[in-house]
């Protein structure tokens, strides 16, 4: 397996990269057909940014991508908290694919129920990108400011393609999210798949209500 380790803004001093292999080792044990692990060190220039400065993103590539970033004041804590992040993705994903031949783990389908909130997180913190993705449409990532209040949202579009719900689990543990959105293959239907406690998963269909369209239709 390679490991490309690369410095944005910063050089990266010895004893980092020799940490870095040595943790990268373990990622073979986690992920046998990962080929390659890149590493890049993230200097931040803004001195608004002084608690965060230091960002360390990991990416491992094979049959899937596996992702994790973290940031904080110090590089070796940064670079520790994307590690440990990274490899407790490919732990889940390892005993998910383990338990499989054992049995098919819990799975609840309900019409609608609230999402799990994400847990209050201290630096160093984890963080994903909100930077456009390689392939993207021009209009992919915008600003969407909401009526009457200075709040503007973040907005992606990404084009989809149906899986299954063990598919979308999957895709959920290779990014490391507590949920994952995507076209339910044998239902057609908008979904999300989410992480409930021990081994069990939620998951969440949306559907009009019979007689919208010609309802829509009757007041346009």
């Amino acid at each position: 397996m390679d490991i490309a380790i690369t410095g944005r803004h910063t050089k990266v001093a010895d004893d980092l990269r020799e940490r870095i292999i040595e943790k990268m080792e373990k990622v073979e044990a986690l992920a046998p057909r990962a080929t390659r692990v890149d590493v890049h060190v993230v200097h931040e220039r803004n001195p608004k940014r002084a608690d965060d400065k230091e960002r360390v993103e990991i990416t491992v590539r094979g049959k899937g991508v596996v992702r994790a970033e973290a940031s904080a004041a110090d590089r070796h804590a940064a670079f520790d908290a994307a590690s440990a992040r990274l490899l407790e993705q490919l732990r889940r994903l390892h005993d998910r694919r383990a338990h499989r031949h054992q049995g098919t783990p819990a799975l609840r389908s309900v019409a609608a129920d609230p999402l799990p909130a994400p847990a209050a997180e201290s630096a160093p913190h984890a963080a994903s990108s909100v930077e456009p993705w390689e392939g993207a449409p021009d209009d992919a990532t915008r600003e969407v400011p909401i009526d009457g209040t200075p709040i503007v949202i973040r907005s992606k579009t990404h084009a989809a393609t149906p899986i299954t719900v063990s598919e979308a689990i999957d895709q959920m543990e290779l990014v490391g999210h507590d949920f994952y959105l995507f076209l339910d293959a044998e239902s057609g239907l908008p979904s999300a798949v989410y992480r409930r406690r021990g081994w069990t998963y939620g998951v969440i269909h949306l559907s009009e209500p019979e007689g919208a369209h010609a309802q829509a239709a009757e007041t346009a």
